[in-house]
């Protein structure tokens, strides 16, 4: 049920714009994440350079990296791991 709001033209165009932006990021995700994945495993690619070019955080590519298989290019330095790695030593 809509409301009774009025956007002011400048703000309805705006608001069209973001709509658009969004609608056009749902198409392109998929391609996006398909790309990296191939990138990353074949291509050498980090997490840090798919984060680079498409302005998403590192930490999607490293799910996306870790849903996929694709191996590690360093050691973490955070999380879990580390801490259970210090505990055993």
């Amino acid at each position: 049920m809509a409301g009774e709001y009025e956007p002011s033209a400048e703000d309805a165009e705006v608001l069209r714009r973001y709509k658009r932006a969004r609608e056009t990021e749902k198409q392109l995700l998929p391609l996006v994440r398909k790309i990296a994945v191939r990138a990353m495993r074949d291509e050498n690619a980090t997490v840090s350079d798919m984060a680079a070019l498409t302005s998403l955080t590192d930490e999607v590519f490293r799910r996306l990296a870790r849903e996929n298989g694709i191996e590690r290019k360093r050691e973490p330095t955070v999380g879990y791991e580390v801490e259970a790695k210090r505990a055993a030593s």
